[in-house]
């Protein structure tokens, strides 16, 4: 199915525009209620953490040439820092809050209560790939950070609804009664909160399957791979709000895999795959969207999607929110997340601090009911034992086994590499993603280029190359010769 981008018309109706997000479509949102006030807000908090963090002439730079140029003058170092300054913005959780019942109930127009969860946002930020690989901190020592970060947000969360709870339960005594249980509860659960703020060992990292491959990479080149949302303990069938700050362009924002909608990927063995898609589920076309800053992509985060590694000029920055019509949760998520969720009906009252606990393992769902297989087309492969020289072809196969529009990975002793035959003739390029060591075979291709299946960057057949200077494929010499197909090393120009 070709999906096109379509930008929100004033009139179309809520079941129009909810239907055709569930039916794999996306949107732009240009105009939204207090978009100015929230854009102005939010851009003043990332402006704040950037003094806090590397002192006001980096902010007076940066407000002047822009957050998308960020990276010029914030060192990547620090990166890490910034995003947890902003993620533990009570401001920031408030607009956004607001944002998301706004978009949910003017926007959308839905009428019946939606919930949204009770740590309201994420953060995105996202260094050119040229300057972030340069960044010495982790994936794992942000985590470490974040965790503790998360642990607090979550303690506190809960001694707001613990004293909420308390309040309730005891409506009616009198007052002298109520504010002794809630000084004692609050004594409690403070006093936890300090220790657990004191503490500074280092506690079990928990963190998602497969994270062991970008452990060691820098925070600053984060990306996600394709996966869906559900997997990891979002209610089923929630729509993604995608706020595009700064930056935000088809060669460093949001994938998406529209055609796969529906359709049954078995994501339990991730861990061991090559990328958040289990080896052999080859992606269909990749959809790079670009946002312009301060407009807000809609979709069904049930849609395959992942993030387009940086290759532009630009920082990326994108805080991202979503609404979720039902508490019903995959059966086969990996873990639960969360610490509650608020609803659209306590917000409308002004009151953003209620939350609804919610056990997952009593509101099971199905994903995708009647899902289909997913999309594998036809897989061509060929072993052959031996090292590859530019003064020895090798002999592959038949001409025939390899036909217009199909590709074959070649597995040889040393290497691997794909052979696509296009209108051209033959195309041979490496199969592995310099980036992250990622099967190209998985990756969709036309005449032109290879996608990697893991982040969307295109690589050129004829040359090898992609619009990042640093990642680049070696390109193979390949033709026909009496109904065979002949390999060999390109010979280096001196």
């Amino acid at each position: 199915m070709s999906i096109t981008i379509n930008f929100f018309e004033k009139t179309k109706s809520s079941n129009q525009l909810l239907e055709s997000l569930n039916d794999a479509n996306y949107f732009i949102l240009d105009e939204f209620e207090n978009k100015k006030e929230y854009y102005d807000a939010v851009k003043q908090v990332l402006l704040d953490g950037i003094e806090k963090l590397e002192g006001a002439r980096c902010r007076q730079l940066v407000e002047k040439y822009g957050l998308c140029k960020l990276h010029e003058y914030f060192p990547a170092d620090k990166l890490a820092d910034l995003d947890l300054f902003v993620k533990g913005s009570h401001q920031i959780k408030k607009i956004m809050l607001q944002l998301t019942f706004s978009v949910g109930t003017n926007n959308l127009q839905i009428s019946d209560e939606f919930f949204m969860e009770g740590n309201p946002f994420a953060f995105k930020i996202s260094y050119p790939h040229q300057v972030a690989i340069q960044s010495k901190v982790t994936n794992a020592d942000y985590h470490h950070k974040y965790s503790e970060l998360r642990k607090k947000i979550c303690l506190e969360e809960n001694l707001k609804w613990q004293l909420r709870q308390t309040e309730i339960k005891f409506r009616g005594l009198n007052i002298d009664t109520l504010a002794q249980t809630v000084k004692s509860l609050t004594k409690i659960v403070v006093g936890k909160i300090k220790t657990f703020i004191q503490s500074h060992q280092k506690k079990t990292l928990h963190t998602y399957p497969g994270f062991e491959r970008i452990a060691k990479q820098p925070y600053a080149a984060k990306v996600h791979q394709p996966h869906i949302d559900s997997w990891y303990g979002a209610p089923l069938g929630g729509t993604t709000l995608w706020w595009a700050i700064e930056g935000a362009t088809e060669d460093n924002g949001v994938v998406l895999y529209p055609d796969f909608f529906g359709q049954a990927i078995d994501f339990r063995d991730i861990a061991a795959s090559s990328s958040y898609l289990p080896f052999g589920i080859t992606v269909t076309k990749p959809h790079k969207i670009s946002v312009p800053d301060g407009s807000i992509l809609l979709f069904n985060y049930d849609m395959l999607h992942s993030s387009h590694l940086n290759i532009s000029d630009y920082t990326r920055i994108a805080i991202i929110s979503q609404i979720y019509l039902k508490l019903e949760f995959n059966s086969d998520a990996l873990h639960e997340r969360g610490s509650g969720f608020y609803s659209s009906k306590d917000i409308a009252k002004g009151d953003l601090e209620n939350l609804i606990k919610v056990s997952m393992r009593e509101h099971f769902d199905e994903l995708h009911k009647g899902k289909q297989k997913p999309h594998v087309e036809k897989r061509i492969s060929v072993k052959v034992n031996s090292d590859l020289s530019a003064k020895t072809p090798i002999a592959l196969c038949n001409s025939d086994t390899l036909g217009i529009g199909e590709k074959m990975l070649i597995n040889l002793r040393n290497e691997s590499v794909i052979a696509i035959r296009n209108a051209n003739g033959l195309r041979v390029v490496s199969a592995i993603c310099p980036h992250m060591g990622i099967n190209l075979i998985d990756g969709f291709h036309d005449e032109q280029h290879i996608y990697c299946p893991g982040h969307g960057v295109a690589y050129c057949l004829i040359d090898g190359s992609s619009k990042c200077d640093l990642l680049k494929l070696e390109v193979y010499h390949a033709y026909d010769r009496n109904g065979v197909i002949f390999l060999e090393k390109v010979t280096s120009e001196v």
